[in-house]
């Protein structure tokens, strides 16, 4: 069976001072991040993950830890990577969107997330994008703005969920809406399994290659 991921959203508002929980390693990349609203965002993604991985750490391994013994960089593909407890299992993943970050933990296999305020796209958008089956699906299940989100949001969190270079285009990505809030992605030779839903204004997405295992939250 699939696990089911965690996931934790922050805001830009519910986070202390950087230096306060960032390793000196995080501050020196914060620092070099120019933009106010890029800062913003980057610090409420990484907020957003190292509270999943302290909640997942004290609820499964027992082990308590403040945000500032936990250490996220990079891997060279460009993902988040959990550098700080090192534990190869924990996979994970960040989205921000208008000030708000997104993160979600997966043992075992790579996840992707993303999140997407919900707003006015492009009117060429769903022609250039989404396919014929798709766009059939997206008639079908929803009438307003929210629908062409859904599938933006699954198929970003698919390319981060394979995490390969170079990057495929959306219009590459197949998405098969199946029960409500779940959804099957075509990605290469990849067959992920998928959810999103709604958090207020936004539009949330997971994507992950599926598991056998039982550890659902």
């Amino acid at each position: 069976m699939t696990a089911k991921p965690w996931l934790q959203l922050a805001t830009e508002r519910s986070f202390p001072e950087p230096s306060q929980w960032l390793t000196a390693e995080e501050l020196r990349t914060f620092q070099r991040i120019k933009a106010w609203q890029r800062r913003q965002d980057w610090l409420a993604g990484r907020w957003a993950a190292k509270g999943l991985v302290r909640e997942y750490l004290r609820e499964r391994a027992n082990l308590a830890l403040d945000p500032a013994q936990i250490e996220i960089g990079n891997a060279p593909t460009g993902a988040p990577l959990l550098q700080r407890p090192l534990c190869s299992e924990i996979h994970i993943s960040i989205a921000h969107s208008a000030g708000y970050g997104l993160a979600g933990l997966a043992l075992g296999a790579p996840i992707g997330v993303d999140l997407q305020h919900i707003r006015a796209v492009r009117l060429d958008f769903h022609e250039r994008v989404l396919s014929e089956h798709e766009r059939a699906q997206l008639a079908h299940h929803f009438s307003g703005r929210e629908g062409v989100l859904v599938f933006w949001a699954l198929k970003e969190a698919a390319i981060k969920a394979q995490r390969t270079r170079p990057t495929p285009a959306l219009r590459e990505i197949s998405v098969t809406l199946t029960e409500p809030g779940q959804a099957e992605i075509s990605l290469g030779t990849q067959r992920l399994k998928a959810q999103w839903g709604r958090w207020g204004e936004f539009i949330w997405a997971w994507a992950l290659t599926p598991l056998t295992s039982s550890s659902d939250r």
